[in-house]
């Protein structure tokens, strides 16, 4: 188990090295929604992208911590004043936090009962399976990769100058997400940081929707929640075929959760 933050001396802190690993394009992704949010992605061949200080976890778009600590010493091993790089350390923050539009999938060979539960109502959502490959391919993003776990205790130290991009660090609390991020620059913003110009996070948009190019090449399934009645299962092919979909109504199927045991005792 971790210890606690505040009972972690720095003789006892782990070095961590960590770096922006490669995903196979082949690889599973799943993107789990509510059903109006299913039908403005068919209606308008597009996604919702937020903003990492939108999102839950109040560290999003955060570089680890030790980065700071790190900075300190190399500051006083220098003799140059801590103040002259924690500037950039802001506008890093900052850049991360506030200038970028993200995207998020779950890696996985198979649906995951926590992924409906967070993300998509009950009885009522809808999954979608992709690959790495086609996802980039039809979003077209200005940047992607997986997330990387950390533990906040540890010293996280990266082999290249500036380590992995800090839209894709987020602590190991949140391991379980398992997830692949997608996203797009708000250049109009990031040319205000590094201008060093103000605003106020409640003059920014939460997010933005963006188009995907090619539907039947980004949807390779369609799975609707556990335990959803026929009637709704009716009503999410029904919404395929009547948009002049009728090959999307023919992905779409039950999940595999609800396989009873009985059936697989055979």
């Amino acid at each position: 188990m971790t210890q606690s933050l505040l009972t972690v001396s720095p003789k006892q802190r782990k070095e961590v090295i960590v770096s922006e690993s490669p995903v196979p394009a082949k690889t599973l992704v799943w993107r789990y929604f509510k059903f109006h949010r299913f039908l403005d992605m068919l209606d308008q061949h597009e996604l919702w992208f937020s903003r990492p200080f939108a999102f839950d976890d109040p560290w999003e778009g955060c570089y680890p911590p030790s980065y700071v600590r790190r900075t300190r010493e190399f500051a006083s091993e220098c003799g140059t004043p801590f103040r002259e790089l924690s500037s950039e350390l802001r506008k890093r923050y900052l850049r991360h936090r506030y200038g970028h539009f993200v995207n998020c999938w779950h890696v996985s060979n198979h649906e995951s009962d926590a992924m409906w539960r967070l993300y998509a109502a009950k009885q009522k959502g809808i999954a979608i399976q992709s690959t790495i490959a086609n996802l980039n391919d039809c979003v077209g993003p200005h940047g992607s990769g997986a997330v990387i776990y950390y533990d906040p205790a540890d010293d996280i130290v990266s082999p290249s100058l500036f380590g992995p991009r800090d839209i894709l660090f987020k602590r190991s609390f949140f391991s379980s997400d398992r997830e692949y991020r997608v996203w797009f620059d708000d250049d109009e913003l990031l040319d205000r940081i590094e201008d060093e110009r103000r605003f106020r996070e409640q003059e920014l948009t939460l997010g933005e929707r963006f188009h995907f190019s090619n539907l039947q090449q980004l949807v390779t399934r369609i799975v609707v929640a556990p335990g959803s009645s026929n009637h709704f299962f009716n009503k999410v092919r029904e919404a395929c075929a009547s948009r002049q979909m009728r090959w999307l109504a023919r992905l779409v199927e039950r999940s595999s959760l609800d396989v009873p045991w009985q059936a697989l005792c055979h």
